[in-house]
């Protein structure tokens, strides 16, 4: 009895069996883990062909095992129409499927057609298989596995039927081929596949071979294979993820050539010591197998890629093996990963500034997560209930020929970059095993990335100021030498006066250019920045007045024309920046284009106002448009740090606008700053003043000046030439000032002097400014403490603003002081 119970043929079928119920499982799960992603009138079917499958494959296991000899004749023919129903039933609901698939876009003749056959056809095979006669004439049992079927008169047409649902099926995946999207393509080609080997199988055996030669030891080959079409069709339905062909090649003819490698010799070795010992044969098999399989598995993988790819490693492995590369350069490690993959080089980027990307990262949440083109275009474009938040980001990614997108994290599982890929010159999809390599690779070189991106953000911000400080410096020097030929020369004290004063604006030139180069490679988050309702002709005339230009000359190429005044929410600083950093660029042509010029102008519309800022200049190619707002990309200019114009960008941002770029080679390059307009804005607020002026215009002052009338001001800096410039300063403005070269030393000085106002330092020995500037305002509350410092960090700039009242950058101006003092009187006054 046992021996006929563990027939194989019944043990395959049973194991095939549970295979398509675990399957089955799976797919539910997946539907509902998808919450809705699924369209209900495909997976149902697909859910009722998988359990047809599997009570078809039960039906011929039947004929297999010890209950054929047990059980009376006529059960064992009901069993044989059950089998046949359940086949029909199998093939009905792959065709289901397949109609679903194709319902929007087929002819209405063809739906029509189809659905008269599919009716007649099922009626047809319910009714041919109720009962013994039509399809089934009765059954001889020889034993087990061992049986002939007489068929019915219309067992023919009964098979002739099947073969017909099977050909629609066919006809209907490949019209669902020919859509033009590749993932709809490849999908298709996995449902051929598995439907090719159903129907042919189906055909051969259980139509040609019992009808002609009447022979049934084959009859459990198209149930056991219906697997493949349950397997592959699922995979399609569930899944938006693809292993390439030769990957899948690539696997299989690893692991083969492994086991061929391992099994024939231990089989030879065996056969010639004639050793029959069941026991001895398994674990000389596992003991070989196990020491072996490393190595061997690594050789048979090289020559399976050298026979699929040509190469001795496959694509993914060698995108797995370039972490290290990221160790020297992460530009060439990323230039590899591109020609890899088959993509132009500049087609696959690291992109550092988030905050201009929240509509990728809001849907990524860790190392694993990835955004992938044909995944949200499917659900967008087949499912009419997605998000509004999906649905943009189908359109950014569609506008942007971006295909794929994968995060990338820092020690603080922070997330520091994105890796974005457009799509392949091939037209191909990213394949599975692709995806899989790059999420490997950025997981181990996510260190050597964020290391990389500080070292080019310092070696950017050492280049960018000593390119941009040749200028000035230059400027210095000439106004030195003029003003010692002046000198020697007894000029009188008016012209020397000049000289010092094109000295001073050289200096500011520096001073601000500093300043812009410092905003640019701060990577701190804008929008916490204050903003209040502005006039945009009065923030854009006073940019362009606190802007240092190289000479008048260079000023005069500038104009102005703000005929339509408009207001923003803006911050005047930000804002100040954004105008600089375009200035900057635009007066880089001047001295090659000695005709170019610069016009400020705005556009006013319902729902947006612009500022137009337009050149002259040499253009900018429309294929760098978009490429000119990336960090550390710069088009035509040496020495800068590519940093500008994606800070002008996320500046705009924050101010719930945009910049936009407009050129023509050779003719104009114009930049737009776009603003939402305020519907409930009514008055206009003027600029405040900012505390780091660098007006050129040293003699000009408020008609609300206030008089020193012993107003005295402690400095405090560790640096003699930084006290006594500040001292100098304050003592030309008529204020008395104070010198301390470290906190310990200030506090003590306020201790035994009456002071009103202190400039602090932040960097000195002993006590640092923090640390003074806390004690004075827990004992002296009354006193106003104003940081004048270098700092430029994110962190130090925050803890500035939560301890002091104010910050100036050092070197300070004599109208920074200034300004920063009157408004502090102003301040007292209004108070009393």
């Amino acid at each position: 009895m046992f021996e006929s119970f563990v027939h194989p043929v019944l043990l395959l079928l049973l194991a095939v069996a549970s295979l398509v119920l675990g399957w089955t499982a799976y797919f539910v799960h997946s539907l509902r883990m998808s919450r809705g992603l699924f369209e209900t009138k495909i997976s149902i079917p697909y859910l009722f062909y998988s359990m047809s499958v599997f009570a078809w494959i039960l039906s011929n296991a039947f004929f297999y095992s010890p209950l054929l000899l047990r059980v009376d004749n006529n059960v064992v023919v009901s069993m044989a129409l059950l089998a046949n129903l359940a086949s029909a039933s199998a093939f009905t609901f792959a065709y289901l499927v397949t109609r679903k698939l194709v319902n929007t876009i087929d002819s209405a003749l063809s739906k029509n057609i189809q659905n008269v056959v599919f009716v007649i056809l099922i009626s047809a095979a319910i009714y041919w298989n109720h009962n013994v006669g039509h399809t089934v004439d009765g059954v001889s049992v020889y034993a087990i596995g061992r049986f002939h079927i007489d068929l019915g008169e219309q067992a023919a047409l009964f098979f002739l039927s099947a073969i017909t649902l099977i050909v629609l099926s066919f006809r209907n995946i490949l019209l669902y081929s020919r859509r033009t999207r590749p993932l709809q393509h490849i999908k298709s080609l996995y449902m051929l596949f598995g439907i090719s080997v159903f129907m042919v199988s189906t055909i051969v055996i259980h139509a040609l071979i019992p009808l002609f030669w009447a022979d049934f030891t084959m009859s459990w080959l198209p149930p056991a294979l219906a697997m493949t079409e349950v397997l592959l069709m699922g995979y399609a339905l569930i899944t938006s993820r693809f292993y390439s062909n030769r990957h899948i090649l690539f696997s299989l003819l690893s692991v083969l050539l492994s086991c061929v490698a391992i099994t024939v010799p231990l089989v030879l070795v065996l056969n010639s010591i004639s050793v029959y010992d069941f026991t001895f044969v398994i674990a000389s098999s596992c003991l070989v197998t196990g020491l072996l399989w490393s190595t061997g598995y690594k050789s048979a993988r090289r020559l399976s890629s050298l026979l699929v790819y040509g190469q001795a490693l496959s694509p993914n492995q060698k995108i797995n093996s370039l972490s290290r590369e990221f160790q020297k350069s992460t530009n060439s490690a990323i230039e590899q990963i591109a020609q890899t993959l088959d993509i132009d080089q500049h087609d696959l980027q690291l992109v550092y500034n988030l905050q201009d990307e929240k509509a990728y990262t809001s849907q990524l949440y860790n190392q694993n997560s990835v955004l992938i083109f044909e995944e949200i275009e499917e659900q967008v474009l087949i499912h009419s209930s997605v998000s509004s938040v999906l649905q943009q980001l189908y359109l950014k990614m569609k506008r942007e020929n971006v295909a794929l997108v994968l995060p990338i994290f820092d020690h603080d599982n922070q997330m520091s970059h994105l890796l974005i890929a457009r799509k392949k010159r091939s037209g191909h999809l990213y394949f599975c095993e692709e995806i899989h390599a790059l999420q490997y690779v950025l997981k181990k070189a996510q260190g050597y990335i964020n290391a990389d991106r500080k070292v080019h953000q310092a070696q950017a911000l050492a280049n960018s100021i000593a390119h941009e400080m040749r200028n000035p410096l230059a400027q210095v020097q000439l106004q030195f030498e003029q003003l010692n030929v002046k000198l020697q020369q007894n000029a009188p004290r008016i012209e020397l006066e000049k000289e010092l004063l094109k000295g001073k604006v050289a200096i500011d030139r520096g001073r601000q250019l500093i300043d812009i180069i410092l905003r640019e490679v701060n990577d701190a988050s804008l929008e916490q920045e204050p903003a209040v309702q502005t006039s945009i002709k009065q923030a854009v005339e006073q940019a362009v007045e606190r802007y240092a230009f190289d000479s008048e000359e260079m000023r005069q190429r500038l104009s102005v024309n703000i005929t339509h005044d408009f207001y923003a929410k803006i911050n005047d600083t930000l804002f100040n920046f954004v105008i600089f950093n375009l200035l900057r660029n635009a007066t880089y042509y001047f001295d090659s284009y000695p005709k170019s010029s610069i016009d400020i102008s705005t556009i006013t519309g319902k729902y947006e106002n612009f500022v137009v800022i337009r050149d002259s200049g040499p253009g900018i190619p429309k294929s760098l448009q978009t490429r000119i707002f990336d960090d550390f990309y710069s088009h035509n200019k040496s020495g800068g740090s590519g940093l500008g114009l994606g800070y002008c960008r996320r500046v705009m941002k924050a101010f719930g606008g945009s910049i936009q770029c407009y050129s023509k080679v050779g003719s104009f390059t114009e930049f737009h700053l776009s603003f939402p307009v305020d519907s409930l804005l009514r008055t206009a607020q003027t600029l405040p003043e900012i505390d780091n002026t660098n007006d050129q215009n040293p003699n000009k002052e408020s008609g609300q000046t206030l008089r020193p009338q012993s107003y005295t001001i402690l400095v405090v800096d560790d640096k003699e030439v930084q006290r006594q410039l500040v001292k100098l300063l304050l003592n030309q403005l008529g204020y008395d000032a104070i010198l301390a070269n470290n906190g310990q030393v200030a506090l003590e000085i306020i201790q035994n002097n009456s002071v009103d106002l202190v400039f602090m330092d932040i960097q000195m020995p002993v006590m640092n400014g923090f640390e003074a500037a806390t004690i004075i305002k827990q004992t002296y509350p009354h006193i106003p403490v104003y940081a004048l410092s270098g700092e430029s960090g994110q962190r130090e700039l925050d803890k500035i603003s939560q301890i002091m009242d104010g910050h100036l950058t050092k070197p300070t101006s004599k109208e920074a002081l200034l300004a920063t003092i009157q408004k502090r009187r102003q301040r007292e006054t209004i108070e009393v």
